[in-house]
């Protein structure tokens, strides 16, 4: 029986790429493992994971948010709100020359929270309540 020309080629080809692949003399780099292999990275989304109720700020904005808040959540002004906690971030200590920067930061959560606050009343029970719903559970 005669075989095509290609057959060996073929076989002597494939059996040469076993012997290149199997040798870790050849000095090919070892073939990186899967990503899959490795623990999956956890992150945080907050931005720190330490206690907020019992820090200075924090305390002083629940107190000003509860405050504010017991006239009843419908009438409370959101813009005036607003400006109450962004006076609050100017005045504290904690930020130093960068209040302005975190006043831009936060620009849009007094307003979240107005609504936050309006939908469920319970958060302001705590200040861990208050907590969860400014940055989520620890």
């Amino acid at each position: 029986m005669k075989f095509p020309r290609s057959i060996p080629v073929i076989a002597l080809s494939a059996f040469a790429s076993s012997l290149l692949i199997a040798s870790p003399q050849h000095g090919q780099e070892p073939v990186a493992q899967p990503a899959a292999a490795q623990p999956p990275a956890t992150i945080s989304i907050r931005q720190n994971d330490v206690a907020l109720c019992g820090t200075p700020f924090f305390d002083s904005l629940y107190a000003l948010t509860v405050e504010v808040f017991s006239v009843g959540a419908a009438q409370v002004v959101e813009v005036d709100f607003r400006e109450q906690v962004f006076a609050l971030v100017r005045a504290s200590a904690e930020f130093g020359g960068n209040a302005e920067a975190f006043v831009e930061h936060i620009k849009d959560i007094p307003g979240q929270l107005v609504q936050i606050i309006r939908e469920d009343g319970t958060v302001l029970d705590s200040c861990d309540n208050f907590s969860i719903a400014l940055i989520g559970p620890p």
